[in-house]
């Protein structure tokens, strides 16, 4: 499954096939559920991953770092 909830946040793993080399990239989702809303946030980063299943664990971990406020310039502050 592309998704796992930490903290009250559900992190949903989209990562990225580069067509140039077949590497994947850390694209992700933060979403807060709120009443019957859902509020949510893009992230993404430049590294990049020879498999789809380790991009996926890292999107997990970056997902983390964020919600945590231990990735620079990115934030759930405010969702």
């Amino acid at each position: 499954m592309n998704r796992i909830t930490y903290k009250g946040y559900e992190i949903r793993a989209i990562p990225h096939q580069l067509a140039d080399s077949g590497e994947w990239t850390v694209n992700l989702v933060i979403l807060k559920h709120r009443n019957d809303q859902v509020v949510t946030r893009p992230f993404s980063a430049s590294n990049r991953f020879k498999s789809r299943d380790e991009a996926i664990k890292h999107c997990f971990i970056f997902g983390q770092q964020v919600i945590d406020d231990k990735a620079e310039n990115c934030t759930v502050a405010d969702l």
